[in-house]
């Protein structure tokens, strides 16, 4: 393959050095720029400066490194994406793999302040795998920051999570910088599968989410005598496809604003000021739905979650869903659209799946294209699992304990571990891993 040009190679560093600087004036940037000039800047200049077609590797070389995972992740950013870096983290320790584990910033704008595997960040990757955990749209980026010898004569796997049925013609480009593909979700996977030219494979996350018993509803100004619904989503997931709205309507339908002995609490991550005001406004004159905006970490997150009696996900779709997965492993119930990629692990015996209708998105969404479509849950229905769970005992605790087995045998970092162990077997990439460590 081809090597690269000094010029090339020049113009990449220099690219590399601005990536810095920008990260740096980052918060000032957004106090006097819009969103969609900024993001205009990283779509059209920065990430073009290095174009994946241009970014030539060499193939991958069996005895070039020992046996092991190299993981790439936004692994301490609060958000989702980046807790399914941790997850896969949790899962390449559960098999016994020898790992790395590789911290990547830039271009995140969420806050970096988990520091659950801090302790085993390395600069450089040790092994013959790269197992590349952030999204498509950023593959450029990683390879503007990263040394070629990073990628040169390794096995390169990128896990990437997509929310609809159609796979962005825009991002297939990104296929001839990876030798395959990992999804956590058969609905992920066939949408990416559809178009790519490289191995497409289900490896599922390992959910593991530990409350602290100390930490209880005192702690986050929440009343201890009532049954509390729970609907939470991150701002960097995008309001409309999380959907909190629909909850608090679904909530109103099921409840009066009166109605005693039953609240809503509707937690933000990373929130905005607009869209705390969208919120607001929808909580206007109902004293028993509460509003939390302030940033957790996680171990405080799974707390709340425990601290309330169901959780509520009345997205529009998802790549994986963490946050019902996690809520059922900590046995609380979940009302959920029964649509995308929690149907991996959601069923009518261990959740409430809620009906829907597909719709076509709006062109403010995503890559906007016409054939894409998305689900609009039925807000009645889901109200009407609210009142069930609410005043049916015995269908609460059927729902919450079968949950609770079925993500905790089904989906442990045990599990997952030993997929990505099947996975690398099968393709003779782990020979050398037990002379490791």
């Amino acid at each position: 393959m081809n090597q690269k040009s000094p010029w090339r190679e020049w113009k990449k560093s220099g690219a590399r050095w601005i990536c810095q600087i920008v990260d740096r004036i980052k918060p000032a940037l957004l106090k006097v720029l819009p969103r969609s000039v900024l993001r205009y800047l990283k779509n059209h200049v920065v990430y073009r400066v290095v174009m994946p077609e241009e970014a030539g590797r060499l193939p991958y070389e069996p005895d070039a490194y020992p046996g092991g995972v190299n993981l790439y992740g936004y692994l301490k950013a609060e958000m989702g994406l980046g807790q399914g870096a941790r997850l896969t983290a949790g899962a390449l320790k559960a098999a016994g793999l020898p790992y790395c584990l590789i911290n990547f910033e830039t271009g995140n704008s969420a806050r970096q302040a988990d520091s659950e595997w801090e302790k085993e960040f390395v600069e450089s990757p040790r092994y013959n795998v790269n197992l590349i955990h952030i999204n498509a749209g950023q593959m450029d980026l990683l390879h503007l920051m990263l040394p070629n010898s990073c990628w040169d004569k390794r096995y390169n796997i990128a896990v990437w999570l997509w929310e609809l049925e159609d796979f962005p013609d825009e991002w297939c480009k990104y296929f001839q910088m990876v030798d395959e593909v990992w999804a956590p979700s058969q609905f992920t996977a066939e949408a990416i599968a559809r178009k790519s030219p490289v191995p497409v494979r289900v490896i599922p996350y390992g959910v593991c989410a530990e409350a602290d018993s100390t930490v209880g509803r005192a702690q986050f100004g929440l009343p201890e005598d009532i049954f509390l619904f729970l609907c939470m989503y991150d701002v960097n997931s995008m309001m409309a496809r999380k959907n909190p709205t629909g909850a608090i309507r679904a909530f109103k339908e099921a409840f009066g604003k009166d109605e005693p002995g039953v609240g809503l609490v509707v937690k933000v991550n990373n929130s905005s000021e607009k869209d705390l005001a969208i919120l607001r406004k929808e909580l206007e004159g109902y004293p028993n739905i509460f509003l939390i905006g302030e940033t957790l970490p996680k171990p405080a997150v799974y707390s709340l979650i425990a601290a309330c009696d169901a959780f509520v996900s009345l997205h529009r779709s998802e790549g994986f869903g963490l946050v019902p997965a996690e809520a059922m492993y900590l046995g609380v119930p979940v009302i959920g659209t029964g649509w995308s990629s929690v149907t991996d692990f959601m069923t009518e015996e261990n959740s409430c799946p809620v009906r829907y209708e597909l719709v076509r998105l709006q062109k403010d969404y995503y890559m906007f294209k016409e054939n894409q479509r998305w689900a609009e849950p039925d807000i009645g229905h889901a109200a009407t699992y609210m009142r069930q769970l609410y005043e049916d005992r015995s269908y609460y605790e059927k729902i919450a304990r079968n949950g609770q087995r079925d993500i905790r045998e089904q989906f442990s970092p045990e599990k997952a571990g030993e997929k990505i162990r099947q996975r690398l077997t099968e393709l003779g990439l782990l020979a050398e891993a037990s002379s490791v460590l």
